[in-house]
This record gives C-alpha cells, sequence and structure tokens, in this order.
C-alpha cells in the first residue's frame, strides 16, 4: 500500500511505548520537582535545619547524581588553596560506599570501596587536605570546622543539598544537561530538582571535550542567558601518565599496543586525546558505567583479552583505575596506567574575564563580608 500523502504515517508500537512512558513519567517528575522547591523554601525561611558552618563555603556539584568533572573542580580549588596556603577541607557523600557512623577521614591509601570513589580520588589529589566522608553534610560540616579550622570548606555534590549554608554554588552542566536532559526531574530523567533550581547558582561550570567545548557553549548561552550569572567553560587534558612505577611521561608509553578501560561518561572525550597523545589508538575499548562493580569474572575477561590482543598494557581514567587496583593475580601480567589530567577553564561568555581572578574576587568577598546564601 501507497503511503497517503493526506494522512501522516502512524508511529510504530516501540515508539508509541516509548512515548507512553515518557508520559507516564511526568506527574511524578512534577511532584518531585514541587517537593524539591518547597525543600528549599523551607531552608530558605529558616523552618527547617540549616547549619551555618563559619568558614567561606562553597558547594560544587550538577543537576545529577552523575554529573561529570565534580572531582576536577574541586580538586582545583584545592590546588589553589594550597598554592595560596589556606586550609581546605571538603565534605564528601559516600556514594556507592557504605555510610560510615560518624565522618570519615579519607587518607590518601584508603580503601575506595570504605570511602567512596571520589574522596579517594580526592584524597590522593591533596594529600595535606581533610576529606571527611559522611551521607550527613552537617556532621562533615561541624567536624570540619572543629578538627582543622579550614579556611575554605567544600561541600561535594550538594548543589541541590541545602542543609548546609553556602556562600558560593558552583554548578555543573554538562552537553546532556543543556539538550535533551534539559528541565527533566526525576523519574522523568535525571535532574535533581527542575530549572528552577538554577537560580541559586553563583555561576556555571560547563564541562565538556575541548572538541565540543565550542558548540556546547553556545547551547549554554541559549539555556542559561535568563539566569545572568557567569559561564564558564571547563574541560581537561592530560599533563602527565602514570604507571606501575610511577608518574611517566607520554613518551614512555608511546608507540606501546595497549587496551583501554573507560567510562561511558568518557567516550566523546578520551579516546581521540589518548590517540593524540600516544600516537595510536587502543587496541580494544572496553565501555562500562562509571559506577560499575567488577568482578573476579570482568578481571579475568580484561586479562584474556589482553593476551590474545598481545599486549601488557591497560589505560584508564583515574576513577576506573581505582577499580581495577583490586583485580591483585586475576590481572597479573598486565601494567594499568592513568593519567593525571590539568583542569582548563574558559573565560566567562558574558565578560571575557578569567575564572581565575573571578573565583579570587568571589572567595575574597566571601571571606571579607561573610554573606550566606540558603
Amino acid at each position: 500500500m501507497r503511503p497517503s500523502v493526506f494522512l501522516p504515517s502512524l508511529p510504530s508500537p516501540d515508539e508509541l511505548a516509548r512515548r507512553l512512558g515518557r508520559g507516564l513519567l511526568v506527574p511524578p517528575a512534577v511532584g518531585y520537582a514541587l517537593w524539591r522547591r518547597l525543600d528549599r523554601l523551607l531552608h530558605t525561611r529558616g523552618l527547617r535545619c540549616t547549619c551555618h558552618p563559619g568558614p567561606p563555603t562553597v558547594a560544587v556539584g550538577g543537576m545529577s547524581p552523575d554529573s561529570r568533572g565534580r572531582v576536577l573542580l574541586t580538586s582545583w580549588l584545592l590546588g589553589w588553596a594550597a598554592a595560596r596556603g589556606l586550609r581546605a577541607a571538603v565534605a564528601v557523600p559516600p556514594g556507592e560506599a557504605p555510610a560510615p557512623e560518624t565522618p570519615l577521614r579519607a587518607l590518601p591509601d584508603a580503601d575506595p570501596q570504605d570511602t567512596g570513589i571520589e574522596a579517594a580520588l580526592l584524597a590522593r589529589y591533596c594529600s595535606q587536605c581533610r576529606i571527611l566522608v559522611s551521607a550527613d553534610p552537617i556532621q562533615a560540616a561541624r567536624t570540619a570546622v572543629t578538627t582543622c579550622d579550614p579556611d575554605l570548606l567544600i561541600l561535594q555534590d550538594a548543589v541541590t543539598d541545602y542543609r548546609v549554608a553556602r556562600d558560593t554554588n558552583l554548578v555543573l552542566l554538562t552537553p546532556e544537561d543543556l539538550g535533551p536532559g534539559w528541565n527533566r526531574p526525576v523519574p522523568a530523567g535525571v535532574w535533581r530538582g527542575d530549572a528552577t533550581t538554577l537560580d541559586r547558582a553563583t555561576a556555571f561550570c560547563v564541562f565538556a571535550g575541548a572538541d565540543r567545548l565550542e558548540t556546547v557553549m553556545q547551547a549554554a548561552s541559549r539555556r542559561l542567558k535568563a539566569f545572568a550569572r557567569p559561564i564558564f567553560g571547563m574541560t581537561f587534558g592530560i599533563w602527565r601518565f602514570r604507571g606501575p612505577s610511577g608518574a611517566a611521561a607520554a613518551e614512555d608509553l608511546a608507540g606501546e599496543p595497549y587496551i583501554a578501560v573507560l567510562g561511558e561518561s568518557d567516550r566523546d572525550v578520551l579516546p581521540d586525546m589518548l590517540r593524540r597523545l600516544l600516537g595510536l589508538p587502543p587496541r580494544m575499548v572496553f565501555y562500562i558505567h562509571d559506577r560499575h562493580r567488577f568482578t573476579l569474572q570482568d578481571f579475568e575477561h580484561l586479562r584474556a583479552d589482553a593476551l590474545r590482543l598481545r599486549t601488557a598494557h591497560v589505560l584508564t581514567s583515574p576513577r576506573l583505575e581505582l577499580k581495577l587496583r583490586a583485580g591483585g593475580e586475576a590481572l597479573s601480567g598486565l601494567s594499568v596506567w592513568t593519567y593525571d589530567p590539568e583542569v582548563q577553564f574558559g573565560p566567562n561568555l558574558a565578560s571575557g574575564e578569567a575564572f581565575l581572578p573571578w573565583w579570587e574576587t568571589t572567595f575574597d568577598a566571601a571571606r571579607g563580608q561573610r554573606p550566606v546564601l540558603p
């Protein structure tokens, strides 16, 4: 039968099912967003317990629990504080790790299964900083203040958590957030609130791969212009690699065959970056979810594939490298490599101001005047 020129073609059964599913998720998503608005209002009015920790406080995070770039941005803040001789502390939720009864300090050699991946990474990036793991940010903030009297307190993944007051909200947004995921709260999407949450942002950091950043910033300008906040681009580069013997230059691995184990969130960034730095692509790439828990069978399959492809090198992200350490004997004969990232900021879209002077002005104002935003 020839298609009618007067009647549109009917969607397929699968497409109808997808549309119906999306429609059914809208009412609970609206209800969730309204509840998050109410929670924010109650904290703003002082009707719910809100901790005011004392030192200048900055919340770092995104609208999604899996928002990319959090560790990079927080590690940059920690490095900046160390360069200025400031004491810094971070309150980190446990993530996939079990929640400790009292705030647990993450040390550089801590087991990520006890502290969570983000706390373990931050402790390795800044060994002198106090990284406190707790499901209750109020407990973590109070412990930080009483034990180390920090000059800067960072609330990790707390942009949508109002239990601790903050001076600055640094909101991370990704291409997904600015595209199909825009303003889609749970369960219709992954946002922990609707777009009104962004009213509380002090600045936006748009995180994307260097090759896509310019295009994504154009989308950010359209989406975020109405909020009248600074919008900074943010990406990263690789400044050195790290192998079994410690830090190494790209030349130490260049030309050697390797396989890559990367997170799904790395798909649009890392493969091309590795190819440019090392001179050849990986012989195979395994993409897994960032929260994936490796099993003994995973390690055995990884080793078998490496041997089949005649390579002894596995290259992975810092996050997944911590998980691959648990492979032990199951990965015998393989050397696991990762990299040290370097955070790179673009200028403020509106004014052209660089992130560093903007941040220093913002921090000094908070330190001197101590305004506190709920």
